[in-house]
């Protein structure tokens, strides 16, 4: 059985394939089940002490300070590294531990090795009486350690994972993901005091509730598909309909009359009404009012108006294709709504045609179908009609709404914008 002392998560080179979410974060942020990657890690080996690594120093030093991570020094100890595409559940810890258990049974001279899928490398694990002048494992050397060991330990071949590459991957592995991350909380709700005050639940031995929440009269929760988990602080209103498996983040709203489907991940502090299926909020992002969003990816910091709706299916139910910057992807999915990136929002009415990709701090409207590409910074969206967006004039909302919520733009979130800002203004020069 692996027991990593230290886990080093690495971003690897496809995390431009996450557009529009690597705008502003780092592969590991990716959510899918009610947990983040790095989460998700976090939680299953709660006494080890996680590294991050990427080429793109800003968003380390930017994640570093969103979340609360300092910098960790590598002392001798067992060191687990792992590709933060990789979607780990627990079936996955279970094949590793499998395959190395395994290994150390064939009397091999190591008890390090690298865990490969059809011969290419997805994580490597280095005991403790194998590290060699930890001192090594400088953040500047770890690119060179990566290639190292995949090259010199030997290989220990384990199932093929699930893994995140693109964000339609992530939507699609979501109800499996809540599943999954079901057994890593706790029920604190007085199911009992519950019913009494006019809450239906529908299998509650698959449904945990949060500390200090607020579930109303004539709320379902309806579990019988799948769990349901509610983050502390979380406020339900009246009339909601709930069908697992999902997921609500702590400090969140869900408003009078909402139904929200199986396979739906809401992120800490959104608020959220209307009719929402299969889709991924992340944090602080609000779609209060009616309209329909289903099988979509919704960044940091959104606001999508009254109305906003998106289509997920095609009439001819023919496969989605999506345009990722200057390059198109057929997905292989028949069901596919929304990428929208972080500070996106949307005006009242606001209809997204199947497959449709925003870039971050748009703020769109238009009546009509919406081209299926929107890039950062638009303002309007329209193909013929759209402008680009006047930067301190975007900057100055952003940080009003983050205002409202207690937080403040990071210096170094504001040179990423600065940067993507420049990116789309000479686009648009040509």
């Amino acid at each position: 059985m692996i027991q990593p002392d230290f886990i080093l998560l690495f971003e690897n080179e496809y995390f431009r394939s996450l557009y529009p979410f690597y705008l502003l974060h780092s592969q590991w942020e990716i959510r899918c089940g009610a947990l983040r990657i790095f989460e998700k890690v976090q939680k299953q080996f709660p006494k080890a002490k996680l590294l991050f690594h990427s080429t793109r120093e800003t968003y380390l030093r930017l994640f570093a300070k969103w979340f609360g991570f300092e910098e960790v020094k590598i002392d001798k100890g067992n060191l687990l590294v792992l590709n933060s595409g990789i979607l780990p559940s627990q079936e996955f810890w279970q094949n590793l531990d499998t395959a190395y258990s395994n290994f150390i049974q064939s009397n091999q001279p190591t008890r390090s090795a690298v865990f490969s899928v059809n011969g290419t490398p997805i994580a490597f694990y280095l005991s403790a009486e194998e590290m060699v002048n930890p001192s090594e494992f400088d953040r500047r050397f770890f690119s060179i350690v990566l290639d190292k060991y995949s090259e010199k330990l030997p290989k220990i071949e384990v199932p093929i994972p699930r893994v995140i590459n693109f964000l339609w991957d992530a939507i699609e592995y979501n109800s499996f993901a809540i599943e999954d991350d079901f057994r890593f909380f706790e029920n604190f709700a007085d199911f009992g005091e519950l019913k009494k005050d006019g809450v239906v639940l529908i299998d509650e031995r698959k449904i945990k509730i949060g500390k200090n929440c607020k579930i109303m009269h004539s709320v379902v929760l309806n579990a019988e598909k799948g769990s349901i988990i509610i983050g502390d602080g979380v406020t339900i209103q009246p009339f909601s309909y709930i069908e697992g498996p999902v997921a609500i983040g702590e400090n969140s709203l869900v408003k009078s009359g909402s139904m929200i489907y199986a396979g739906t991940t809401l992120g800490e502090v959104s608020k959220v009404g209307g009719e929402i299926e299969n889709s991924i909020f992340h944090a602080y992002s609000n779609k209060q009012h009616y309209g329909f969003v289903g099988h979509s990816y919704i960044g940091q910091w959104c606001n999508l108006g009254a109305g906003t709706t998106t289509s997920d299916l095609k009439n001819t139910y023919d496969s989605v294709s999506v345009r990722i910057e200057n390059e198109t992807f057929n997905t292989g999915r028949t069901f596919l709504g929304l990428l929208c990136g972080d500070h996106t929002r949307t005006a009242i009415g606001t209809t997204f045609n199947t497959g449709t990709i925003t870039g971050i701090c748009c703020n769109i409207y238009h009546s009509g179908l919406l081209p299926k590409y929107i890039p950062s910074f638009t303002w309007g969206g329209s193909r013929t009609e759209s402008t680009l967006a006047n930067f301190e004039r975007t900057l100055q909302s952003i940080e009003i709404m983050m205002q409202r919520r207690g937080k403040t733009l990071l210096n170094e979130e504001r040179k990423i914008l600065e940067l993507e800002y420049q990116v789309q203004k000479n686009k648009r020069k040509h």
